[in-house]
């Protein structure tokens, strides 16, 4: 039995004194060969026994349940004068209530199996499975190598309901590896304060975000070196936004009748030009002779999405904006103005997106979608710290594996 202990469930310093089998269960009673201080290793050293612990080791055979009891002491150390409870050797911290090799076991199964399915086969409960995988990710992602990281890019993403700011995240990846640098509760500046100590500032070179203020400004006081871009899926996006705007004080002065119609045809004026449906067309043309103001916002969107399509270079594109924001500002429409006011405000990180060779934060936001696939695979998460850690581990594993 001494060796089964060691090769099959990694026991080292026990003895086995008695053992009880039945259909389902074997319990091993388990003896110390040899006490010592756990510190200096004196072996002349007085115990005093605590309680019986019951540890559960790998199934052996048709055996699920295979439990190990033994004699927990506290020990007087006669050298150091200090007392201290023994060190168990098979457990991976001294609360554990599983041997290390069912831990290592569960760890190497997780990957392929559920959390639910994984605990009925090995007898578990199903915080037992989570918490020995979350120890096991705080290992591995308590310090994260940004030696060589030069870009980033930087997103949220909304997780569920509550309050605002609870029921987002801020992600921040390395855009060459994909690697998930930080993870920070809610959103804003506040959910920054760990990419500090992360980062290295005399390296990173390359910061791609949203349009938000708040988040340029950050990274400009901290990481002056560093070049913020704005990604061109959110100028595209905030420009949909005027549009809609547009449209929706149009609805406003039309009777009942003809918001029901204007409402149900929001998409046509949303979608690309060159996605819309050619029947769909025919409405689009109809409507913008009807309603100016729809029709000259939906042209200056097209317009801008054909720059960002378009442009060769940073000179070309500097060009066709400015043009594009002395066009806009002639109209008539206070939407299209506060959105030419806008890109002019941010047009150097708008424009560095040719700069540095079309360098974009799509891949984050593609990344975004791992994350809600996450969510949905368990309807949500309600721990947190949880889905966190997993979020850090998304880049290395299959999305195709269950939750």
């Amino acid at each position: 039995m001494p060796a089964c202990l060691y090769y099959a469930q990694g026991i080292l310093d026990f003895q086995e004194e008695t053992a009880t089998c039945s259909e389902e269960r074997l319990e091993i009673r388990l003896r110390r060969k040899k006490h010592q201080c756990p510190k200096c290793k004196l072996k002349d050293v007085t115990l005093t026994i605590l309680y019986e612990r019951d540890v559960r080791g790998l199934p052996m055979g048709r055996i699920r349940e295979v439990h190990f009891i033994y004699t927990l002491h506290l020990v007087y150390c006669h050298r150091c004068h200090k007392r201290s409870i023994e060190e168990i050797p098979f457990l991976s911290h001294p609360k554990a209530r599983i041997s290390i090799m069912l831990e290592r076991m569960v760890l190497e199964l997780r990957e392929q199996i559920s959390i639910r399915a994984l605990a009925n086969h090995y007898h578990l409960r199903c915080h037992t499975v989570k918490e020995i995988e979350k120890r096991d990710l705080r290992q591995k992602f308590a310090t994260i190598d940004t030696s060589k990281v030069q870009a980033i890019g930087v997103d949220e993403i909304h997780i569920g309901h509550g309050q605002a700011k609870q029921a987002y995240l801020t992600i921040v990846r390395d855009l060459e590896s994909g690697a998930v640098i930080h993870v920070g509760n809610g959103k804003g500046i506040s959910t920054l304060e760990g990419v500090l100590s992360k980062l290295s500032a005399s390296k990173l070179q390359i910061v791609a975000m949203d349009m938000a203020n708040a988040y340029s400004t950050w990274f400009a006081e901290h990481f002056p070196k560093a070049q913020i871009v704005f990604d061109h899926f959110h100028v595209v996006k905030l420009m949909n936004d005027r549009l809609d705007h547009v449209r929706q004080r149009v609805m406003g002065r039309l009777d009942s009748v003809q918001q029901k119609q204007l409402k149900g045809l929001r998409f046509i004026f949303l979608k690309n030009n060159e996605d819309i449906p050619e029947n769909a067309k025919n409405i689009l043309r109809n409507l913008r002779g009807i309603f100016q103001e729809l029709g000259d916002a939906y042209m200056f969107k097209e317009a801008l999405r054909t720059i960002c399509r378009v442009a060769q270079n940073a000179y070309q594109a500097n060009l066709a904006f400015h043009r594009w924001c002395k066009l806009v500002e002639e109209t008539l429409v206070p939407e299209l103005k506060t959105m030419a006011k806008t890109i002019r405000d941010r047009l150097d990180g708008i424009v560095s997106y040719w700069t540095f060779g079309h360098v974009s934060n799509a891949r984050t936001e593609g990344f975004n979608n791992k994350i809600r696939w996450l969510t949905r695979q368990v309807y949500g998460f309600r721990d947190i710290e949880y889905l966190k850690l997993k979020i850090y581990q998304l880049p290395q594993i299959n999305c195709e594996k269950s939750l």
